[in-house]
């Protein structure tokens, strides 16, 4: 049983400051509280540096306490600096990433290991595509019109189309995430050909502060959450602290990582994406530390059924090999009518990974977070499902739990060995 925990967050591309993040932190504790009858909350202030932003989760039911030091790795500065740019620079920017991506045949690549990624890179210049298309329409209806004819035609119908799609995306460029996702995709393209020396400086910052807390721990775990294009930024991040101590698995507590809604192979199916492969695989190679990555259909905005390592799909399911992957239905983690009403707005899917859940399932980020089972144990087959009473309470093991935890480290050893 865990009595303290320490976790470390890596988010996505995702501005989010301490604040929202402690605000969307406690608003899944009081979903997790009410759906596993268990005691969750925060009690402490948070302490924020410009580096990482922490506070302490106590979570606990009739038979356990769990006492988790939760510390969020930070670079929403970094993002907020992106979206400040202006709108012309973003759309060429953006036009040079999606030459970029075609050329190197990584668009492609991206429809080979998951359409529905290719079509999430897609979609923003689709947007930009309707809206040139609506500007010129506009402009052919103005020199309709007027009967204008010649040149003069051809600049009321230039001045139109470039007016109603600036119009259009000053607009709704943020009202839809479509000034965000081309953000990210700069941000993809800068960082994959080494051009971010502050991001780079970032996960030097990140690493050192894991090697100080795995050398002078007082928790019995350490798990390293990394979500969506914060999954690459953990195996970058980790692979550095592993350099500098070859050691760091055999330091202290266990470190774990949990990989959910992961991009990993944004980066790697690039071809200049070898440093994030080599990452990925300097991580998987150290079998002391267990990792475990979460896939759903249902998340748009991710490699569903894809191997980070191999850069090939896989089957729906691998206790065996590394990472672990796990498949989850999103859909079975709440309940009907949400689903329904939010099946379609893939940004909150995404994000469901990071939520408390409404419905017990065997994916809970609360539970694995906050409970009080180990990560051998949470990111079983079957979760927490048969391990908690409706009161919160810990059950005993069931034989099939122990022997699938146990499958599981001798399936790692065995992949070690080969």
């Amino acid at each position: 049983m865990i009595a303290r925990r320490h976790v470390f967050h890596i988010g996505g591309y995702d501005p989010i400051s301490p604040e929202q993040q402690r605000h969307r932190l406690e608003r899944s504790l009081s979903v997790f509280r009410h759906t596993w009858g268990v005691s969750a909350g925060i009690v402490s202030t948070p302490e924020a540096t410009p580096v990482s932003a922490s506070w302490v989760i106590e979570a606990s039911g009739p038979n356990w306490n769990t006492r988790t030091s939760y510390e969020m790795l930070r670079w929403d500065d970094l993002i907020v600096e992106d979206h400040a740019r202006g709108m012309w620079s973003r759309l060429w920017q953006s036009f040079v990433t999606l030459v970029d991506f075609v050329v190197t045949g990584t668009l492609f690549r991206f429809m080979y290991a998951n359409w529905k990624y290719a079509g999430f890179f897609l979609f923003p210049y689709l947007y930009v595509a309707a809206f040139i298309g609506c500007g010129a329409a506009v402009g052919y209806g103005l020199v309709w019109l007027t009967g204008v004819t010649g040149f003069p035609a051809g600049v009321v119908w230039a001045g139109a189309a470039v007016g109603v799609t600036a119009g259009l995306l000053l607009l709704l460029g943020w009202r839809r995430p479509i000034n965000h996702v081309f953000d990210d995709w700069i941000f993809s393209r800068e960082f994959v050909y080494g051009r971010r020396p502050r991001m780079d400086a970032r996960i030097d910052r990140f690493s050192e502060r894991i090697l100080d807390r795995v050398r002078n721990a007082d928790v019995d775990e350490i798990v390293i959450v990394g979500h969506c294009l914060g999954a690459a930024l953990v195996m970058d991040t980790v692979a550095r602290a592993l350099k500098r101590d070859p050691e760091l698995a055999r330091r202290g507590p266990s470190l774990c990582i949990l990989t959910v809604g992961s991009t990993i192979a944004k980066f790697a199916l690039h071809p200049r994406g070898e440093r994030i492969r080599q990452a990925t695989q300097a991580v998987a190679g150290e079998l002391g530390i267990p990792w475990t990555e979460y896939h759903a259909r249902d998340d748009a905005i991710s490699f569903y059924r894809f191997d980070p390592l191999l850069l090939k799909r896989v089957s729906r399911e691998r206790s065996g090999g590394r990472p672990i992957i796990r498949r989850v239905q999103l859909h079975n983690m709440m309940d009907k009518a949400s689903f329904r009403r939010h099946r379609f707005n893939f940004m909150l899917l995404h994000y469901k990974f990071l939520m408390g859940n409404s419905v017990r399932a065997n994916y809970d980020h609360c539970l694995i977070v906050c409970g009080p089972l180990p990560f051998d144990e949470i990111t079983a087959s079957r979760g927490g499902v048969d391990r908690f009473g409706e009161d919160g309470a810990l059950l005993k093991s069931v034989p099939s739990e122990v022997d699938a935890a146990a499958t599981r480290l001798a399936d790692a050893a065995a992949v070690g060995a080969a």
